[in-house]
């Protein structure tokens, strides 16, 4: 049977993948002290436009306590803003700042950047693929964890 080895395969180079250096180029020409979670927390409030914190951890499958923490930061760090929810009197709503922004875009940049150096020479044919299995594969991750919380919900 074939599927072993390839499974073998695909987690073998997952875990290259993971491992790799492509995170560390990435960050070279990012700004100290964004961490993973700090960009997509930043993706995820640019993308909403305004959020609770609450959502955020729900958008992002990680604790409330977790992203507590991380506002926090990025609030003392002037990356996101924070108003009162208008329609909540308890709540309040994050946005990105311009510094925010800023660091967001530029990391943006520079991934975008080490991906297509990393690509170069590549077939367009080929990158159209490589974009369209990690749309599904985020997919299928990102229904997976719906599932399981879901599940642990009822």
């Amino acid at each position: 049977m074939k599927e072993p080895a390839s499974d073998t395969t695909l987690e073998r180079e997952w875990g290259r993948l993971r491992r790799s250096q492509l995170m560390q180029l990435v960050r070279a020409g990012s700004e100290p002290g964004l961490s993973p979670l700090a960009i997509e927390l930043l993706r995820a409030v640019v993308e909403a436009g305004e959020i609770r914190a609450s959502d955020l951890a729900n958008q992002l499958f990680v604790t409330k306590t977790s992203i507590s923490r991380h506002v926090n930061e990025m609030l003392s760090e002037r990356l996101l803003t924070q108003r009162p929810d208008s329609s909540d009197g308890r709540a309040t709503l994050l946005g990105v700042s311009l510094t925010g922004r800023r660091a967001l875009e530029k990391r943006e940049a520079r991934r975008s950047t080490v991906l297509r150096e990393l690509c170069e020479g590549w077939p367009e044919g080929d990158v159209t693929i490589l974009t369209t299995l990690f749309q599904r594969l985020n997919d299928g991750i990102q229904e997976r964890r719906l599932r399981e919380r879901q599940r642990a919900k009822e």
